[in-house]
């Protein structure tokens, strides 16, 4: 199957408002993924914001979203989360990255969580990345972030900064480059992408008078890379226009190095991609934002982005 699953999210959050919206505007596009929660829940936010969707059954030739219904364990309060509804996010998930696994769906495209509330119902869940690794039994994933303009990868993710330097290995390096690499070069059909590497320390160590990492590891691995890779430079300087021009992707060190400045240029507009999966993952860049959720003030700017992103890489 072509189509992509859709795993809306906390069902207590803005996910399933803003996908909904975000299928009405793309009509052209919607015979291209399947969408699945509560029928209930999505025809009670069609009907109270006037969003104009025809939510049909997946085996129908009628105009229209292909839908695949989830029962809710408890009625939802939108704005408020709900630890009974935790399975429900959970079953929606596996199943789309199962059907991806088993080729019934082309990718999946996920909204936002809350990994807390998912963690206390006892779940253990350290985030999409994590978990869609962890059942498709991928060596390693990488975290990739991307808008119109820029596309950041991340080496390290998750983790305290105090552990970030522990990770920066020829070996980490290695496989997570290859891993981009190789993305790049099949899903967005990069003969040879170009790679550029930040520096951990201030001006990329300053020739080793700033840390030790990049005259040791960076630089080495620089040269004897098989990979058009690039680097290390400082990341205070990094993201000028001419660098953005000249490379396809950068590597951040860590998560805060390479966040902040994206999300800067385009927050709405920026996705989340998992990189290393047998399969596309397409994410937003955003929350559940609880405190607006059911208000009909969402911006779907990124589920927008996501929908069309994904139907350019069929």
């Amino acid at each position: 199957m072509t189509k992509f699953f859709i795993s809306p999210g906390d069902p207590s959050g803005i996910g399933p408002e803003i996908t909904l919206k975000a299928l009405s505007k793309n009509k052209d596009i919607q015979n291209n993924f399947v969408l699945a929660g509560d029928k209930t829940l999505y025809l009670d936010l069609i009907d109270k914001n006037n969003i104009d969707l025809n939510l049909i059954d997946e085996s129908s030739k009628e105009k229209g979203v292909a839908f695949k219904h989830f029962p809710l364990q408890n009625q939802v309060s939108l704005g408020v989360p709900d630890l009974a509804n935790a399975n429900y996010i959970i079953d929606i998930l596996s199943y789309g990255a199962l059907g991806c696994l088993k080729k019934e769906f082309k990718g999946l495209i996920t909204g936002p969580i809350n990994k807390e509330l998912i963690n206390e119902s006892g779940f253990e869940f350290s985030g999409h990345t994590e978990f869609l690794a962890d059942i498709s039994n991928a060596k390693k994933v990488v975290m990739l972030l991307m808008n119109k303009k820029l596309k950041i990868a991340l080496l390290t993710t998750h983790i305290p900064l105090s552990e970030v330097p522990s990770k920066i290995s020829k070996k980490n390096l290695e496989e997570t480059v290859s891993i981009i690499s190789a993305e790049f070069k099949n899903t967005w059909k990069i003969k040879n992408p170009s790679i550029c590497l930040l520096g951990l320390n201030p001006h990329a160590g300053e020739g080793g008078y700033i840390g030790h990492e990049e005259e040791e590891i960076l630089k080495p691995f620089v040269n004897s890379s098989k990979e058009n890779v690039h680097g290390p430079i400082s990341a205070d300087t990094a993201f000028i226009e001419k660098n953005i021009k000249k490379y396809d992707v950068f590597l951040a060190m860590y998560h805060d190095q390479g966040l902040p400045v994206i999300k800067s240029m385009g927050f709405g507009n920026t996705l989340n991609v998992t990189l290393g999966l047998p399969f596309i993952r397409i994410s937003v860049d955003h929350g559940t934002a609880y405190e607006i959720a059911g208000k009909n003030k969402a911006d779907f700017s990124s589920m927008d982005e996501a929908l069309k992103t994904s139907v350019s890489l069929l």
